[in-house]
């Protein structure tokens, strides 16, 4: 009981000085910590190779680099030369990219408020004071001018730039990692009449290019619940891949390799999540980004939609962690809410470790 107790008191002081260190993280002592990454990581080499990537004729989203795992995104619309900017966080590398490809900034969408995706935001506002920065009202995001909720709409380019926009941007709300966590999806311009109300667009047949998910759902995993449940995260996740399969997702981190390692000792045998490792491996080993990837293979690979989609999958993880000492057992089958809450702490807490070591890490004799 002495131990138990011990162990408890651990986890409470552990968990305890996590929040005051994300409370002041979210201070401007973060933005502080994080504008001296964006300097170190200015002498460094970038940890990948800017990519362009076709979304539709006319227009393409520019993969940029930043800090030491993170992703800006460039929505592009090749016509006007103008461009959104999907969190730029390092100003400086954002504005040298739209630079190089002589680009106008038209507005920054903020997925949420963490500095590792917002911390750009002033700084690009100082430079160019008339470019819109958009996000939620419920995540502090710095330098906001457009606040957005769930459902709202808007034309890429804007109206006042093209007569005939490529794109049209909506919003999803996403609270899970913060409170005021957005996604951004890409609709293609359906042509209808200009005067068409955003209204009667939220029910037409609408065509889904990508979606940007920040740190909601990464390629193979998804982002820790730090200020929502396992609850909230499973209704994201089942809204997320109803999506069209051919949809392009677009998350926030270079984490793919570790996410699909993770998978790989949940599910050795799905031949899929071993094909991403290999091909995972090839454009790590090129220095190229392992984005995107699509609604189709997040359903196939990624553990935490498998096991809120699929009954079958999450009654054979369900099993997995039992035997690990994990899950409890539920009557009457296993519960996806828990079983999802399971498996983010064993990812957080890297509870799989030894597995993932003896599947990839031991040297082949």
């Amino acid at each position: 009981a002495g131990q138990g107790w011990g162990q408890a008191m651990l986890q409470a002081l552990t968990k305890g000085a996590f929040s005051v260190g994300y409370a002041i993280y979210k201070t401007r002592v973060g933005l502080s910590l994080h504008q001296k990454m964006c300097s170190d990581c200015a002498k460094q080499p970038p940890h990948s190779t800017s990519t362009r990537i076709p979304i539709m004729p006319g227009c393409h989203v520019t993969i940029v680099p930043i800090l030491h795992d993170n992703y800006c995104f460039l929505i592009v619309d090749e016509e006007s030369k103008t461009c959104l900017a999907v969190d730029p966080a390092d100003a400086d590398v954002a504005l040298t990219a739209i630079k190089l490809e002589g680009l106008t900034l038209s507005g920054i969408l903020t997925t949420h408020t963490h500095w590792d995706h917002s911390g750009g935001n002033e700084a690009i506002l100082q430079k160019f004071p008339d470019v819109k920065v958009y996000g939620s009202k419920e995540d502090s995001i710095p330098g906001l001018t457009d606040p957005i909720a769930e459902g709202d709409m808007f034309w890429f380019p804007p109206r006042a730039t093209s007569r005939d926009p490529s794109l049209i941007v909506q919003v999803w709300e996403a609270p899970c990692h913060t409170r005021g966590h957005l996604l951004f999806l890409l609709h293609e311009n359906p042509k209808l009449p200009s005067e068409t109300p955003f209204e009667t667009l939220k029910s037409a047949p609408l065509k889904t290019l990508a979606v940007f998910t920040g740190d909601t759902i990464f390629a193979g995993g998804t982002g820790k619940f730090f200020e929502g449940s396992a609850a909230e995260m499973s209704r994201i996740l089942m809204r997320v891949s109803n999506l069209p399969s051919n949809v392009k997702v677009f998350c926030g981190h270079e984490y793919t390799m570790s996410n699909y390692k993770f998978a790989a000792a949940l599910e050795p045998d799905n031949g899929l999540v071993m094909e991403r490792i290999k091909n995972v491996k090839q454009l790590r080993h090129d220095r190229l980004p392992t984005l995107p990837s699509t609604i189709g293979e997040e359903i196939a690979t990624n553990p935490y939609i498998r096991v809120v989609i699929s009954k079958a999958v999450c009654a054979k993880f369900a099993n997995l962690l039992q035997e690990s000492g994990g899950a409890q057992k539920h009557e009457g089958g296993a519960d996806s809410v828990a079983i999802l809450a399971e498996l983010r702490r064993c990812r957080d807490e890297n509870s799989l470790k030894n597995k993932i070591e003896e599947m990839f890490d031991q040297p082949r004799k």
